[in-house]
Order: C-alpha cells, then structure tokens, then sequence
C-alpha cells in the first residue's frame, strides 16, 4: 500500500510540477504585457506566487522523499502559517541546492542564493500570498496592511529603469509622452530576463543538482525554463 501510495503521489507531483512552469509561464506573459496604458499587475503577482511556490514545494517533496522514501505528511516542512511564506521556502529551497559545475551553469547558484534583486521579488510575492492580495479590501475594512504589492513591485521597474538608462536620463525620460512606452518594454524586458534566469537556475537543479535522486524523471516538465539559451533570454513570447 505504500509503495501503491507513492506511485500515485509521484504521478500527482508530475500535474503539479507541470502547472507550476505553466503559471510561471503565463506571469512572464503578464508582464510582456505591461505599459503606459495598463498597469493591472494582479495577474503578475497572482501567476507568478502561485507558480513559485508550487515549484518550491514539489522540490521539497521530492527532497523529503528521497531523504525518507515517502511523500511528506502535512505540516512535516512548512505549517500553515508559512506555506505562503516565500523568504520561508526560498530559504528551504536554498539549503538544498548546490553549485552546478558546468560552465554554462556557474551562476546558477549564485543567482539562486545572493541575487538581491530576485530576493525583492520573491519578497513582493511573498507578502502579496500572505495578504497583500487584499490591500484595497483591507483598506475599506479599515484593516492594517501597510504593504501594497502594486507600489512594490513599481519601485523594482524604477530601479531597472535606472540600470538602464542611467537615473539623470531615466528621470528626463518619464516626462516624455512617447518614451514610456518603451520604457516600460525595456524594464520589462529586463525583469523577465532575471526571472528566466531564476527560474532556469531553479529548474536545473532537476537535473544537475542532488536534492532529489528521482528528479532527472521530471526533466521534460520543466524544460521550457531549464533548456533556455542565453541568446533567448528576454526574447521568448509567453
């Protein structure tokens, strides 16, 4: 009954391996759809933490397996109080990762562990999972939520934007009419680069990394992140 129980579990991993790189997907497309005329980043923020965090979680449970070859119990790695809690699984997810030594990975960890602006990141999805979602509603309620996903996540496109530009020429530019376009299809771009390249480091670890001795059966699920050249990078339309 057990081994029956983690035949069927393993299949359920693969749906929910495969719906994790299908929202990440479809967030990346959300914020290829992004400008001047339409700031709506729910569908960012709702695609990408529900996608990452189902992402973290089944390299967790593949984890835990291959330490105790079974599945997890509930409440056996996160409890409901942090299940939402990206800054808790990301920190999870990076104990088990290792460098990858290939030279076309060698960042790979780097990116997964240091890489502040992806910490940002999950941060803002991070709280958005935990109750950001409801700012506006928690606003009406007369609730305390001083952390509005859609003002963070803003702040992060300001700082790409003076990456690129330069912040003289960054600030100079905002009061153009016609620019903002482009600005804002060139912090975009940029943000989907780093995420690709988080989400490719990420994915590797399935095939280059240890956390899992089962988790190369799973190559084919996340292959749309993992096999991306760098020469792609940005330039893939979700």
């Amino acid at each position: 009954m057990s081994e029956q129980n983690n035949q069927y579990k393993s299949i359920i991993l693969f749906i929910e391996l495969e719906k994790s790189i299908k929202l990440l997907k479809a967030g990346l497309g959300e914020i290829q759809k992004i400008s001047a005329n339409n700031d709506f980043y729910e569908p960012v923020f709702m695609f990408l933490s529900n996608g990452l965090e189902r992402l973290f979680k089944t390299m967790l449970c593949l984890n835990f397996k291959d330490k105790h070859n079974r599945f997890p119990n509930s409440d056996e790695i996160w409890k409901n109080k942090n299940g939402h809690d990206f800054s808790f699984l990301k920190n999870e997810i990076e104990k088990i990762c290792i460098p990858v030594n290939r030279p076309f990975a060698a960042m790979d960890y780097d990116i997964i562990i240091k890489d502040t602006f992806v910490n940002s990141i999950c941060h803002v999805l991070s709280e958005y999972g935990k109750g950001g979602r409801y700012f506006n509603i928690d606003a009406i309620l007369g609730k305390s939520n001083n952390f509005n996903p859609k003002d963070e996540w803003e702040k992060l496109e300001t700082q790409i934007g003076k990456e690129i530009y330069g912040e003289k020429q960054f600030d100079e530019s905002l009061i153009i009419p016609n620019q903002l376009d482009k600005i804002y299809s060139d912090t975009n771009i940029e943000i989907i680069i780093r995420l690709e390249k988080f989400f490719r480091a990420l994915t590797r670890q399935f095939i280059f990394g240890n956390f899992s001795k089962d988790s190369k059966t799973y190559s084919f699920q996340i292959q749309d992140f993992s096999d991306i050249d760098d020469n792609q990078l940005g330039k893939i339309q979700y």
